[in-house]
């Protein structure tokens, strides 16, 4: 669940990283922290946590991967608890700019963020798209910039058929496998149409799961703008996918609790 335009750009950013075996561990980190910037963490704010979900979406991830600008449900997971716990917060905000990410973990935070007990708002300034409004969309109150974009409600899974390009280099796949639906995918192969069925009903099963989740917290959201598209403040606005528009993340953090 990630938006494609802006995961092939984070590719391509993470990919232009240069580092050898002779880069010291304080060098490395030194280098990730000047391409992406501190890792965001929670903090109080009076009687408000402010949660980050700040990255690309992913779970188990190393302390590299979190220093190139990916945040782990795991981490989300802590906070949240933290939150929860801590007597002096009486409301959570989950600061978010996040082009989704890895659904592995996904729905069970969700359902932690939907029942929290405590207030829960999200808020983003930036972009709140696929897996990341999952997420989002749980929180009781969604409130945005004007400049911030939201939506990209979908699910994908791609595979590289290079089996055509194997084939004009004189070279053959050959998979021998047990059951019709093993090795989908193996670098060299094609997807068979049973394969290729399987894999639709599984990401539209997905899709089908993703969009029961928003409509059950985000109730005037429509099918039909859960298809992938994504949508600036006003409109997202007025179709339902945020409760209102605000200034600032403090415009936030102040507002009364209901």
């Amino acid at each position: 669940m990630i938006n494609p335009s802006i995961a092939k750009a984070y590719v391509e950013s993470v990919e232009e990283i240069k580092i050898t075996a002779e880069t010291n561990a304080a060098d490395v980190k030194e280098i990730l922290k000047m391409m992406f910037g501190e890792q965001p963490e929670m903090e109080i704010v009076g009687k408000t946590a402010i949660i980050p979900i700040k990255g690309v979406i992913g779970r188990g991830l190393s302390d590299i991967e979190k220093m190139c600008n990916a945040v782990d449900v795991n981490d989300i997971t802590q906070n949240l608890h933290d939150a929860v716990h801590n007597p002096q917060v009486e409301k959570i905000v989950f600061d978010v700019d996040s082009p989704g990410g890895n659904t592995d973990g996904l729905e069970e935070l969700a359902e932690k963020i939907y029942n929290c007990p405590k207030f829960t708002e999200s808020f983003s300034e930036n972009g709140v798209h696929s897996a990341a409004y999952y997420l989002a969309s749980q929180a009781k109150r969604f409130s945005i910039t004007k400049s911030a974009e939201v939506g990209s409600v979908g699910v994908f899974m791609a595979f590289p058929d290079v089996s055509e390009a194997y084939a004009m280099e004189g070279v053959k796949m050959e998979v021998i496998q047990s059951g019709k639906y093993k090795a989908m995918g193996i670098e060299g192969t094609s997807l068979s149409d049973e394969q290729r069925a399987y894999l639709q009903d599984d990401v539209n099963e997905g899709h089908s799961e993703f969009k029961s989740a928003v409509k059950r917290r985000r109730t005037f959201v429509k099918d039909e703008d859960m298809e992938g598209q994504s949508f600036g403040a006003k409109k997202a606005a007025e179709k339902g996918f945020v409760t209102g528009i605000v200034n600032s993340i403090g415009d936030v953090v102040i507002s009364d609790y209901a």
